[in-house]
This record gives C-alpha cells, structure tokens and sequence, in this order.
C-alpha cells in the first residue's frame, strides 16, 4: 500500500494509476496528513465487489430474527416460547 498527498495525485495521476495496473492494489490519500480517499485497481474493485455481493447473499439466506426461530420451534414442537418468557426465565 503507498501512501501519498493531494498534491502528488494531482502532479502524477497517470503514474499512480500505471503502478496500479502494475500489481499495487491500492493507494491511500492524505490530506494534511490524515487519509482521504483510496485508489484501488479495477481488478481490486472487482473483487471487493463480488465479496460484498457473497455477504450480502449469504446474510440473507441464513439471517433469522429470535421472533422466527422460536415460532419455528413452537410449530415444530407444540410449544408456546416467546422472547419474554426465555429471557426472563
């Protein structure tokens, strides 16, 4: 990861993005020393996109609240388990 200021990314755009198709994946931007913003190659960007496709499709795919949990299990075993009762209990 190179760090670099505003300034540099100005003065050096077309360097910083031939390194990033080079092999660096990604360039941090500082700002009066604090970073800014990020700089990451397209194949990174890909990448992180389809890991955060991956999480939001298996989130929703196994993603219960208690409330379903216990009415699946009182439908499953005739019982009456609410939240209430099993905290308190």
């Amino acid at each position: 990861m190179n760090q670099v200021n505003a300034t540099e990314v100005q003065e050096h755009l077309s360097d910083f993005l031939d390194s990033l198709t080079q092999g660096e994946t990604s360039i941090v931007i500082e700002q009066a020393g604090k970073a800014i913003a990020t700089l990451i190659s397209y194949e990174e960007w890909k990448r992180l996109k389809q890991l955060e496709s991956y999480l939001i499709s298996e989130d929703d795919e196994e993603s219960f609240s208690p409330e379903e949990v216990i009415t699946a299990y009182n439908q499953l075993h005739g019982t009456e388990f609410t939240v209430e009762n099993i905290v308190n209990e």
